[in-house]
């Protein structure tokens, strides 16, 4: 008898009234309709002692403090710690703002949240002796979109759950690293974007519910697709089908899951308050509204603020011979192809989007480049952030070193 045993669920978060839609400047924020559904998957592993849970959300992401609070409340449902909850967001550019800042925002919150904890609740009667398999392959389902750079991280990365006895397939995760943002500014209408197209036809191929997670991809977007404005409804089923084409070279080698871990880190993050003279010329090279930014800067300032602080916090999951983990940074797609070379392991996944969703984290060359992604995001989303500048230029090196000494540790218990 397997000593791990699995359940996985899913459940509808869509709201049945108007929101406003985040991940892009459009003219009109409020939702008109729904195009594809929303969902939330939750699996769930428990053995005699301990319990993990995975949930994967179709949403841009939630701040870390509310991640925080959704963990918090599915780990007192399962009677364990927060520690052992992990969320990954698809970071959808049409699900609703679930800000207080945002028409219904504190109330979708709190109807996504409730959705998702009944269903962990219910997860307590679907659990079923697992084994697992892991499977790895290529896709080109991502384009970086940094000038003059091409690097992508093309793993397609997969682990199959299935049954211990009767062999029948629980469920199977794939993770991927490309902006859930085919669909911007022209689109008003609720959607999973190119995810829940792909969950409903791979569930046909592995005849079983497929999870999405969302890799690094904070400087990767869909192929084919414009860097900025992204595409239409047509070029969704465009991206499905490269995923399609890519499943195909997937071999699982399936066995009984003997480790199964979940650990967190802490890591100090640290950014600096710009002076005068460089926030001012941060604002006129970003064409950008920067009255609020210039604003806060100034207040920093003149509260003696020259640096702001914050905890961040890496998690594992580790499931036999491979890891996901990840944080809440828009992660770019070098850092975590290093961190699986550093650790001599493909099926280490270092993923953004992990436990909330924060500002962009490039290698120290991007943030020498600057741009969007490395700085001009932060003029308009500081206030989600809790700092108005990036992390320093070393922070994705400080990440990358905390995954490789932390994966020594899960590989020695």
């Amino acid at each position: 008898m397997s000593r791990f045993q699995a359940s996985f669920l899913q459940v509808d978060i869509t709201p049945d009234y108007q929101v406003e839609l985040i991940g892009c400047d459009r003219i009109d924020r409020q939702s008109h309709g729904i195009l594809h559904k929303l969902f939330a998957q939750v699996l769930v592993f428990k053995n005699d002692s301990d319990i993990f849970c995975l949930i994967a959300i179709d949403s841009l992401g939630l701040t870390t403090e509310r991640s925080n609070k959704l963990r918090t409340e599915v780990g007192m449902k399962l009677n364990t710690t927060a520690a052992h909850v992990m969320l990954n967001f698809s970071h959808t550019h049409s699900a609703p703002e679930p800000t207080p800042f945002a028409l219904n925002g504190d109330r979708y919150f709190g109807y996504m949240c409730e959705q998702i904890v009944q269903t962990v609740e219910k997860t307590k009667e679907t659990f079923a002796p697992c084994q697992a398999g892991w499977a790895l392959t290529k896709t080109n389902l991502g384009e970086n979109r940094r000038e003059g750079c091409t690097i992508i991280d093309d793993r397609l990365g997969a682990l199959k759950i299935s049954e211990a006895k009767s062999k029948t397939p629980i469920a199977v995760i794939l993770r991927i690293s490309a902006h859930a943002n085919v669909l911007m500014q022209e689109n008003n209408m609720i959607s999973s974007d190119y995810f829940g197209i792909a969950r409903e036809k791979l569930h046909e191929y592995f005849s079983c519910p497929v999870m999405m997670l969302q890799g690094a991809a904070g400087n990767i977007k869909p192929f084919g697709v414009h860097k900025i404005f992204g595409g239409n409804v047509s070029d969704l089923d465009t991206i499905v089908d490269i995923l399609e084409e890519s499943v195909i070279g997937l071999t699982f080698n399936m066995q009984e899951i003997s480790d199964i871990q979940m650990l967190s880190k802490e890591i100090e993050y640290i950014s600096d308050v710009p002076t005068v003279t460089e926030a001012r010329k941060i604002a006129a090279a970003s064409g950008l509204e920067s009255l609020s930014w210039l604003s806060e800067c100034e207040k920093l300032r003149q509260a003696g603020i020259t640096e702001q602080k914050q905890s961040g916090e890496i998690q594992f999951l580790k499931i036999n011979e491979g890891c996901l983990c990840g944080v809440p940074e828009e992660i770019f797609c070098e850092i975590s192809l290093i961190a699986a070379e550093n650790t001599h392991n493909p099926l280490l996944f270092l993923n953004g989007y992990t436990n909330g969703c924060t500002g962009y984290l490039p290698t120290a060359e991007e943030w020498e480049k600057g741009g969007y992604e490395t700085l001009y995001s932060y003029l308009s989303y500081y206030q989600f952030h809790g700092h108005v500048m990036p992390f320093r230029a070393n922070t994705a090196e400080q990440i990358i070193k905390l995954v490789s000494s932390s994966w020594i540790e899960l590989s020695i218990i």
